[in-house]
């Protein structure tokens, strides 16, 4: 017996000696595919590969494997490996680009359900690129290339999105899930967030207000983080720098993160920038164009085959200078020293605390998806004195967004609810008081429906939505202040309620492998924000004393939408055409009213019904067989008219095209040039109180070169933005009418290193 027992144990011991270690490369014509899915189909094991391809798999019992390697744009492979014990087994894979991939359901949003196949319009654009690294305008500065979005900028750091001609409190911004309101109000606020930890952004352009609630009227951006920790049992990361010659300014940052054998995973990010005043094209330097920004994130969560939770903290500082209205005359320019980054009045000081919680689950035939987010806003600008805050508000927004799915069926049923409670007040050494302390609660119901017939892709949504906006005028600042509510209540208080419904319709057609078209009708809703609703008083650093009216009726808009797509293996194009109707439109202007006694001018929000459409167009090629070189053309106009009053609607964005040439050198492709010409076009169709702008061009050219040590990697960078020094006013900026010139010639210089 004894024997026995020993003779199983030898063979149990041998067994478990019997491994070995099978590791290897994802790559298409020797260029890394980063982010593949490699999976041992007959251990049920699988992992991702980093940025570089590679991948690793410890602990494989010896013996032949079905190994299927498959990333997005590529075909799935299947092929056969052999593992020895105690040895190593090293493979590449090289994958083909997809012509198959129009039908890829690839999740866009876990929170909302939404996937490449809705018949919305999505556009994709990825962060991960050296270039895209420490650009001062932020996201927007890359997000500019994707037609149909454009920015409107109150300097570098400051620059709010557009998509299709609508902006400012039309877009919504999800930001770790959380839907932003931190800068749904002023034209002079930026969005608060950066690049930093961001692996992709999603446009999504159009009404989505059926998903996302108020203000998603003209489109949403979705930002998903880069999860490279996910990817090995050990510790990961990067670390860059870069310098823009434009402000002399310098960004430094870094991530950091281990996924641990239990599932468990740490992971942070850190940036500092700082930048001095830029110069324009003429060379002059823009008085008081300098900022900074410190930005801490921290990520802990769970990965498990049918579970995941994340939780993460952000935190976000930011100090940006206030362009004068005068900055343009010698005697009144706030430009000092060349190099000179020390604060001056006036600024803001923004500081943004952002606590979130992500959770997704999946059963056989349900799914479900919960987030919850707190999100401390403190805002102050600074004018008179550096002790002194002039306008000053505490935003705390508190969101939760719950998603059941069940996906059994033909038809794939989305029930979803979301709930949003923000609280605003004045700080209360403020010396000026520009809207009322104010609560608002929001609730929103909807159904999504999605149906799948082969070539046709059927989905449908409706939504309800309840808001309520209380605004307070009776703290003693307020009251000391003389700040009066519309109406005049006497007990300082105003309620608002805004509810209704909203709905979409759409159908995705693929022909074949290459042509699918996509056509969608919907509506969207935004309820007025609390400028528009309730402003009162004087804003700092604007000249303007600003008027809103309580009696404004929630912005409603019915938008068709279409979007043919062709792609083959060398050429893929894209064309979307929409038209959108929105009644109840808002809008700011100046009036003929002047305060004499505080000198400044009286703007008012006025309300329209407008007509807005347009068309964009995408265009890329690979001319060479090896795909080394590449070109793209892009390009989208948009036409806005105030029907009540047979004008053109002000503020709306030039037509504008881009080119881009890009060719891949050396054998590994880890060199790339490119060259870009940005064509802005005249903007002659002025709205009220608006002048003409002229177009102009600008020409971008870079090189980097990516360098490769063993598991490591270091990328380097140069890229010239507006190479030939252009000196031009954009008609979205801010401070168009004062003829402020934005940024001239921008060396700008990266280095990252991925470890």
């Amino acid at each position: 017996m004894k024997t026995l027992t020993a003779i199983v144990l030898l063979i149990t011991v041998s067994t478990w000696a019997q491994e070995g270690r099978f590791q290897g490369k994802v790559v298409h014509d020797e260029l890394p595919v980063s982010f593949a899915t490699v999976y041992i189909e007959s251990l049920d094991r699988g992992t991702t590969a980093n940025e570089n391809g590679d991948f690793v798999f410890k602990n494989v019992p010896v013996g032949k494997h079905q190994v299927k390697v498959s990333s997005i744009g590529y075909e799935s492979l299947k092929q056969q490996i052999v593992v020895n014990a105690n040895r190593t087994t090293t493979r590449k894979f090289e994958l083909q680009v997809s012509q198959s991939q129009l039908n890829e359901v690839t999740i866009v949003d876990t929170h909302t359900g939404l996937t490449r196949r809705t018949p919305y319009n999505i556009s994709s654009i990825n962060m991960q690129g050296i270039e895209s690294k420490g650009n001062p305008n932020g996201m927007m500065g890359s997000l500019r290339e994707v037609p149909g979005v454009y920015g409107a900028e109150f300097g570098q750091g400051i620059v709010k999105p557009f998509i299709r001609g609508l902006g400012f409190s039309r877009v919504v911004t999800i930001y770790q899930g959380n839907k932003m309101e931190n800068h749904q109000w002023g034209a002079d606020h930026g969005l608060g967030i950066n690049d930093l930890g961001i692996k992709r952004v999603e446009v999504i352009k159009g009404p989505a207000s059926v998903l996302y609630g108020s203000g998603a009227l003209g489109g949403v951006i979705l930002t998903r983080d880069d999860e490279f920790y996910k990817e090995s049992n050990k510790i990961s990361g990067h670390m860059g720098t870069t310098f823009n010659s434009v402000s002399n300014g310098i960004r430094t940052y870094g991530s950091l993160g281990k996924m641990f054998t239990n599932g468990i995973f740490f992971a942070t990010d850190l940036a500092y920038e700082n930048h001095a005043d830029y110069k324009n094209g003429n060379n002059r330097v823009i008085g008081n164009s300098r900022f900074n920004t410190k930005t801490l994130r921290i990520h802990s969560g769970i990965e498990k085959e049918n579970f995941q939770n994340k939780l993460s903290l952000s935190y976000n500082d930011q100090d940006l200078g206030i362009i004068l209205d005068e900055e343009m005359q010698n005697s009144h320019s706030l430009a000092t020293t060349r190099n000179d980054r020390q604060m001056q009045l006036p600024f803001q000081k923004v500081e943004d605390y952002l606590l979130s919680y992500n959770q997704t689950t999946q059963h056989s035939n349900l799914e479900t998806s919960l987030h919850l987010s707190h999100h401390s806003n403190n805002r102050k600008e600074i004018e008179q004195e550096f002790n002194l805050i002039d306008l000053g508000l505490q935003q705390n927004h508190t969101f939760l967004n719950a998603r059941v799915s069940l996906t059994g069926g033909k038809i794939e049923h989305n029930f979803g609810m979301q709930g949003s409670f923000v609280k605003t007040q004045n700080i209360k050494e403020s010396q000026e008081f520009l809207i009322p302390d104010a609560n608002v609660f929001e609730s929103g119901l909807y159904y999504l429906a999605s149906m799948d017939m082969n070539s046709w892709y059927f989905q449908g949504a409706l939504r309800y939505d309840y808001r309520k906006v209380t605004a307070d005028a009776g703290s003693a600042e307020l009251i000391e202040d003389d700040f009066i509510l519309p109406g005049n209540p006497e007990n300082r208080k105003l309620t608002r309620i805004f509810n209704g419904f909203t709905g979409s319709i759409g159908a995705t057609k693929s022909f074949d492998q290459k042509n699918q078209l996509k056509l969608n009708f919907s509506t969207g809703f935004r309820a007025p924000d609390l400028a528009e609703l309730f402003s009162n008083g004087p804003h700092p650093g604007t000249s303007r004393f600003e008027k809103g009216d309580d009696q404004f009726g929630r912005e409603q808009s019915l938008q068709a939408d279409v979007n043919y797509t062709y792609r083959n293996k060398r050429f893929e194009g894209a064309f979307s055409a929409f038209g959108s109707k929105v009644n109840n439109y808002i809008y700011f202007t100046a009036t003929t009213e002047t305060l004499p006694e505080e000198n400044l001018e009286v703007w008012s929000y006025l309300q329209t019904n407008a007509l807005l459409y347009g068309a964009e167009f995408n265009l890329n090629h690979s001319w060479l067989d090896n795909q080394r070189l590449i070109s793209k053309f892009s390009g989208a106009f948009v036409r806005a008219q105030d029907l009540e009053n047979n004008r053109n609607l002000s503020f709306i964005p030039p037509d504008n095209f881009n080119l881009e040439f890009g060719y891949f050198g050396l054998k590994d492709k880890t060199l790339y040039a490119f060259t870009k010409f940005r064509l802005i076009r005249d903007q002659d169709r002025a709205g009220l109180n608006e002048e003409t702008t002229a177009g102009y061009t600008l020409l971008n050219l870079g090189l980097s070169k990516k360098l490769y040590f063993e598991n490591h990697q270091l990328e380097t960078g140069i890229t010239a933005y507006n190479a030939l020094n252009e000196n031009y006013v954009d008609h979205m900026s801010i401070l168009r009418v004062f003829n402020v010139s934005s940024p001239g010639r921008n060396i700008m210089v990266n280095l990252k290193y991925t470890f």
